[in-house]
């Protein structure tokens, strides 16, 4: 495995290459004080990750990011800053994770964990985890489950916005599938069933007449841990959450005020 890091502060980089090298001993580290320097690392295609700082003097990270990523695309992008106001500008990039600074070792290893191209195998990984924070995704052993359809998935990311609560499936139908006809939601829930069922999870799925909800206390979750006030996650989140859902916005909104008054209340 190759990776680069850029930084253009040498403290931030030596700290930034000894936690990814404890993360990942075997692996060929190449840490650069100059994104140009960088860039001509990558030329070859061959990079598999890239940790990169967003003010780097003469090219922000993001512009870089999509230099590496045009270079190579399989290249997974995480980006470690203090700066938070990019971070939507990262995942709708594709970035992997939004490191904020400090930067530690756990912050690393989860990076590491759930990148988007790349698997990094260890003992550690769940078997089911699902992100919201950043584009609404699920994996498992590390992977991002495919089995999905589209409309499986999106159902399954509404169930989990809900956090555990039970929804109506008229409340579904209308705001994931715009008062089309049930038949859409029917095939949705026999697809997410379906797929649940080939990852031998299919017990996270609560049904009853009308309603359909998850069991939030057996699901490992982003989202699920920063509403417990988990201290491992509370940084998880950097003002992104479930990117790619119009419907998920008032959640988003609730998330951004609680980030500013934690101790108020997303639900």
């Amino acid at each position: 495995m190759r990776i680069i890091i850029v930084e253009d502060e040498y403290s931030p980089l030596e700290h930034l290459t000894e936690c990814v090298r404890n993360a990942l001993p075997d692996a060929e580290i190449l840490a650069f004080d100059n994104p140009i320097d960088a860039l001509t690392s990558v030329h070859d295609g061959n990079t598999d990750i890239a940790f990169l700082g967003i003010d780097l003097g003469n090219i922000n990270g993001i512009e870089l990011a999509k230099k590496i990523e045009s270079l190579c695309p399989a290249c997974d992008i995480v980006f470690c800053t203090s700066c938070s106001s990019c971070a939507a500008q990262a995942f709708e990039l594709g970035a992997s994770d939004y490191l904020m600074k400090p930067i530690t070792q756990e912050k690393i290893a989860h990076a590491l964990t759930y990148l988007r191209h790349n698997t990094i195998r260890n003992s550690t990984q769940e078997k089911l985890y699902i992100r919201c924070f950043g584009e609404f995704e699920v994996f498992y052993d590390g992977e991002p489950v495919t089995a999905f359809t589209k409309r499986a998935k999106e159902l399954l990311a509404y169930l989990v916005d809900k956090a555990g609560a039970l929804c109506a499936t008229a409340d579904i139908q209308n705001a994931v599938f715009f008062c089309n006809a049930d038949s859409y939601l029917r095939v949705a829930k026999k697809d997410l069933e379906k797929a649940l069922i080939e990852i031998g999870e299919e017990d996270i799925l609560v049904k009853s007449w009308g309603r359909l909800g998850i069991k939030k206390e057996i699901v490992k979750c982003d989202y699920f841990e920063y509403l417990d006030g988990n201290p491992s996650t509370m940084k998880l989140y950097k003002g992104v959450y479930m990117l790619q859902y119009e419907w998920a916005r008032p959640t988003l909104l609730r998330l951004k005020a609680r980030s500013y008054h934690p101790s108020g209340s997303v639900r």
